[in-house]
């Protein structure tokens, strides 16, 4: 294990601890573990914030014991120059690594973000390469790397396909109730979260290495693009107890906060869905991210055809071909009527 992601922190800055107290949460590769304090004193400063993934043995906190600071795993900085935490956190939202931040010149014995700034702004010298500037990757683009990494190291992947008229889907979408109209991917997202509820390995996840949990409900997340190239995640919980107004709505909800405030992705969602068919991109294999144990994938309409295509990649340790091929029938049969 190399690193892991920061879920929760459990204490505040300021916060008096004793040894053996929690004080964050982490996320491994397999399960969520509270950590507790080595120390007894106080807490001075975070050094991580919540949804974070950082290296093992990165500093975490400073604790303040008998006027003196001490971090959580990990050594005090060197240096005499003054790096206030504002400056490193302007840093880290410019995607400025620590290693690059200590070498930015400043024109006092302060750093501060206008350095960052103007170090960011200087042009890049041509060299026997081309000119380039390297960015360390930070922030929601590394939890998503964390994800891929472990779902790699766990997933066994599986993939099915199967086309259907892209005018049945328009077909539905069309039905207007109360002002609400759906978009002929909501259409397929609720039809598959009211299919689930009859294929107990779609309402499935796989816990540790021998353990699947079965859901009693479809909590169904949708893949969303920020600025950046940054991909996120809103869910809709219980999207199999909705109608499909209620589901446009609760999209619309969801959607909006997941831009505003980050992921929502949660251990116990069970589908994830994805659509670039704006794009015209008429077929692709959609990469699995854990704790889901499926992903679907609606493609634009092929041209001078009404058919496009439902790529579903599932977790083989969760389901076989069979079962997967199974459930995208039963869709495709259900938008049919």
């Amino acid at each position: 294990m190399r690193e892991v992601r920061v879920v929760e922190l459990l204490r505040r800055s300021g916060d008096a601890i004793q040894r053996g107290d929690a004080i964050y949460v982490i996320e491994t590769d397999k399960t969520t573990v509270e950590m507790e304090s080595p120390h007894d004193g106080r807490i001075m400063s975070w050094r991580v914030a919540p949804g974070d993934v950082i290296p093992i043995g990165a500093a975490v906190a400073v604790i303040g014991e008998d006027n003196s600071e001490r971090r959580v795993e990990g050594k005090v900085d060197d240096g005499s120059r003054l790096i206030p935490p504002r400056t490193r956190a302007y840093a880290k939202s410019k995607g400025v690594s620590d290693d690059i931040l200590r070498k930015i010149p400043s024109a006092t014995e302060k750093l501060l973000p206008s350095d960052i700034d103007a170090y960011l702004v200087t042009p890049v010298l041509p060299s026997a390469q081309g000119a380039f500037r390297e960015y360390k990757i930070t922030g929601v683009h590394r939890t998503l790397i964390y994800r891929l990494r472990r779902s790699a190291s766990l997933v066994i992947p599986g993939t099915v396909s199967v086309d259907f008229p892209w005018s049945r889907l328009v077909a539905r979408a069309d039905v207007t109730a109360n002002d609400v109209r759906a978009t002929p991917f909501q259409v397929l997202c609720h039809t598959i979260s009211l299919t689930a509820r009859d294929h107990p390995r779609l309402r499935s996840v796989i816990v540790g290495d021998e353990t699947i949990r079965e859901h009693d409900q479809i909590n169904i997340g949708i893949a969303l693009a920020r600025p950046n190239d940054e991909l996120i995640t809103a869910v809709v919980r219980a999207a199999d107890r909705m109608s499909l107004t209620d589901f446009v709505r609760a999209c619309g909800s969801q959607m909006r906060a997941a831009l505003r405030d980050g992921d929502q992705i949660t251990d116990d969602t069970q589908i994830l869905m994805s659509h670039i068919g704006e794009y015209g991109v008429v077929d692709a294999v959609p990469t699995l991210v854990a704790p889901a144990s499926s992903v679907i994938f609606l493609a634009a309409p092929r041209p001078a055809s009404d058919l496009v295509r439902i790529c579903m990649t599932f977790d083989h340790r969760v389901m076989n071909g069979r079962s997967a091929g199974a459930f995208l029938e039963a869709v495709a049969r259900t938008l049919a009527r």
